[in-house]
């Protein structure tokens, strides 16, 4: 007998345990670890999910009654023992349940859905009269979503058990796999001499376009779809059916895979200058002699992207695998141009913009090893690459690299171990590098490479800091600084391109009421309502709730009902206004919400069809425009004072990196940064291009306040949709936290946090400062003992990203 051992799809942590099946005789073949499986579970033998982790032939269990596993959920989907470890790595250290880390392994494309299906066994008129749905349903199952479809309204799930207790119904479930494999027909010669005969002898001019075909395939000698025949040959389908008749083509069907790529791409090799080429040789030194990682911090346009190719380009003539984490979507697009127009069909793209299918394929190819190179966004480093040698994460400073919902894991973390436990190479790359990796970098925990020239030889932009102060005292009310607008007009007469960036989307940031002060907020959320002139709503941020525009204030009634603040949306108006003839693009959620919208607005910009433009941070990293050479920040005052120990690091980079578009070709950049707050010295240290005395007067400030990297934090964050029942648990937490740990942790709040109610939903944390990896699972244990069973639900993160 042959017993399994598999973790199921849950996600409640009192039922993440591993549990034991019989493998029934028929599937003992073919069942192995890491498989997906299907079986009954509890007292009404639910089917779940469920993945092998372990296999046993021992006779111990022949006397112990165990349930059978039901089915094999699919024969591809194995997760080999690397992929197995990896999980088991995320679940320790993100204490999750075993299947939510299983399930970052598992193509998310491929997760089961389940079905229903309810079919009649005896009739009873009376039940029939009580519930509708009987009159619906024959003696053949059918799905219930079919009925609730046909009666207009949900089935619930007591009323399919009460009729299943009566007899009067029975009830089953289907689990599949929604995505199948894309399959085509394709047409090839069965016996090239008998078509070779058929060319050759006919004198039939009527045939002469089945001729035609013919030649095609006997010139290449392989199988061809309908497309390519009728585009090869320009004929019809009728002429292929007609060979097929004749028995002189054969046809079957065969897989394809979906394309993600609309085009070709081709990107030169580039001969790397002096600075790039010791950064390569340093880099795979450092490895040969134990220092796995290593952190690039080369400016921007420094030619980061060429290192990271050739360092590929080794891995693979030494058939070795790559992964490259790019951090926004909005990055992929050239990333691919660069690297598939390099290495050709190596590579493949992971990244939540691509249809069901294409992922699906796109996994398959990487799990199959037809492909060794992946690229994608942060959970391509889940990405099931054979012979994986080299991860390189581009951008390593920003925030999205870490997941804000459970598992809470961070990338870099993820990436370093995949590399000890294949004594890979990890290189992190960044103009502006977290605080954190180059502290670790000049501590001599990673190697340090250090490009400070462009690869071009060109100087870094030059840039300017306006007081909007001083623009009001003279007038000007406008978004727009007087010199910018002069400076965009210089531009565009001389044929060049223009970026501007502003960190918020919509048309304007909260509408209020000047004579009551009464501004629009969102009714489940603790967040002002942002105005959207594209469909004349008000929309929250947060949920995404929309609401109507106000003509007159619903406090006071007063009809001074105005607009405030600025999004890219009402820059896109008033350069419109001010440049009527200039042509416009804008890059934000709203308009890139369609596949391909990325892309698309990529490269009509680097194909020169617009001269301007606009956007949130999507625009600014990354992005390699020759033509652009001015740059202007709208507001840079944004993430400047926010209640976040990051915010003075988050604004320096984001400056400096949209700077950096500036300039990148041979015409010289310029950047203007419009700003209340012109002494500030950050400003003033992203003016200089100056990341180094940025990190020194940074590093203090988190030594004297007591902040990462000299410390951990743990978030704790309470929710519940009653207020008075969260504020009371929240202090009830805190004494007994305060009894346990005051002497090893510092512990801040309860306190509300800055967004207080999101989605109708309370919101107060409790922060701990100190060595609190050692105390993790204790105080998670402690939270989840006291709140069980209560209404409140909580999260944790250590050094989490988002404290508001």
């Amino acid at each position: 007998m042959k017993i399994a051992s598999v973790a199921i799809n849950t996600n409640i942590k009192e039922l993440d345990k591993i549990y034991d099946y019989i493998v029934p005789v028929e599937l003992e073949e073919l069942i192995s670890r890491g498989m997906r499986v299907i079986v009954p579970f509890g007292n009404g033998n639910k089917k779940l999910e469920a993945v092998v982790l372990s296999l046993d032939e021992s006779e111990t269990y022949e006397n112990i009654n165990l349930k059978h596993i039901d089915e094999i959920a699919d024969y591809e989907i194995i997760i080999n023992d690397e992929m197995l470890d990896l999980a088991n790595y995320i679940k320790n250290k993100y204490i999750c349940t075993t299947y939510e880390a299983l399930k970052l392994v598992i193509p998310t494309t491929t997760i089961l859905k389940r079905d229903t299906q309810i079919k009649l066994i005896k009739r009873d008129k009376d039940l029939a009269n009580k519930y509708e749905l009987l009159n619906h349903i024959e003696e053949n199952f059918i799905s219930i979503k079919k009925v609730e479809n046909r009666i207009g309204k949900k089935i619930n799930n007591s009323t399919l058990l009460k009729l299943k207790k009566l007899g009067i119904i029975e009830v089953k479930e289907n689990i599949s796999n929604g995505i199948k494999a894309k399959t085509e027909k394709v047409y090839f010669l069965i016996n090239k001499d008998k078509a070779l005969d058929f060319v050759i002898n006919n004198k039939n001019k009527t045939l002469e376009k089945q001729c035609i075909v013919l030649r095609e395939l006997i010139k290449d000698d392989k199988a061809f779809t309908i497309k390519e025949i009728i585009d090869r040959a320009n004929v019809t389908k009728a002429v292929v059916k007609s060979l097929v008749e004749k028995g002189l083509l054969g046809e079957s069907t065969v897989e394809v895979y979906r394309n993600p790529f609309d085009r070709n791409y081709y990107h030169s090799k580039v001969e790397l200058n002096e600075e790039q080429s010791n950064a390569v040789k340093v880099i795979l030194e450092s490895h040969t002699n134990g220092n796995n990682v290593t952190l690039i911090h080369g400016v921007t346009g420094s030619g980061k992207t060429e290192v990271y190719l050739e360092l590929i380009e080794r891995m693979i003539n030494e058939g070795y695998g790559a992964i490259v984490l790019v951090p926004e979507i909005s990055l992929t697009p050239q990333t691919v141009e660069r690297f598939k127009g390099r290495l050709g069909d190596k590579i493949a793209v992971l990244h939540s913009r691509l249809s069901d299918g294409e992922r699906f394929d796109e996994w398959r190819r990487i799990y199959r090893g037809e492909v060794n190179i992946v690229i994608g966004a942060r959970s391509a480093i889940f990405a099931p690459v054979r012979n994986l040698k080299l991860i390189i994460i581009d951008e390593e400073h920003e925030h999205t690299y870490k997941s804000e919902i459970t598992p809470k894991y961070d990338a870099k973390d993820v990436a370093e171990f995949r590399i000890s436990q294949m004594d890979g190479i990890l290189v992190l790359g960044s103009a502006t590098p977290s605080i954190e990796s180059y502290y670790k970098a000049k501590n001599g925990q990673f190697n340090l490479v250090e490009i400070l020239n462009r690869a071009n030889n060109s100087i870094l932009p030059e840039v300017n800091i306006i007081d909007m102060r001083e623009e009001l005292k003279n007038g000007n009310r406008n978004i727009f600084s007087q010199q910018l607008v002069e400076e965009i007009r210089n531009n565009l007469e001389l044929k060049n391109q223009i970026i501007l960036f502003m960190n918020r989307r919509g048309y304007s940031t909260f509408v209020s009421c000047r004579s009551c002060g009464f501004v629009a907020k969102c009714r489940d959320c603790d967040v002002t309502l942002t105005y959207h002139y594209y469909n004349n709503r008000l929309s929250c941020h947060y949920c995404g709730r929309e609401y109507n525009v106000p003509n007159t204030c619903p406090k006071c009634g007063s009809k001074y009902i105005k607009y405030f603040g600025a999004g890219t949306e009402k820059i896109e108006e008033e350069i419109n206004n001010l440049f009527p003839a200039a042509k416009v693009l804008r890059m934000d959620m709203d308009t890139t919400r369609k596949k391909g919208a990325h892309e698309n607005i990529y490269k009509q910009f680097k194909n020169g069809e617009a001269d301007i433009l606009i956007g949130t941070q999507m625009i600014a990293k990354g992005m390699d425009f020759k033509n652009v050479t001015l740059v202007g920040i709208i507001s840079a005052d944004t993430s400047l004072n926010l209640p976040d120990y990051r915010s003075a690091e988050r604004t320096f980079q984001l400056i400096s990196q949209v700077s950096g578009r500036a300039g990148r070709g041979e015409k010289i950049g310029k950047v203007i940064i419009q700003t209340y707050e012109p002494d500030n010295p950050i400003l003033n240290f992203a003016k200089e291009h100056d990341f180094i005395s940025f990190y020194n007067y940074e590093i203090q400030m988190r030594r004297m306040m007591n902040n990462p990297p000299y410390t951990d934090i743990l978030y704790v964050l309470l929710t519940s949709s009653n207020e008075n029942e969260l504020i009371k648990f929240s202090h009830e937490i805190k004494n007994i936290l305060d009894r346990d740990y005051k002497n090893e942790l510092l512990i801040l709040g309860p306190s509300p946090c800055h967004i207080s109610k999101i989605k109708n939903t309370f919101r107060w944390n409790i922060i701990f400062k100190g060595d609190v990896k050692l105390y993790y699972n204790k105080i998670y244990e402690l939270f989840n003992y006291i709140l069980k069973n209560k209404p409140i639900a909580f999260s944790m993160d250590i050094n989490p990203v988002n404290m508001l």
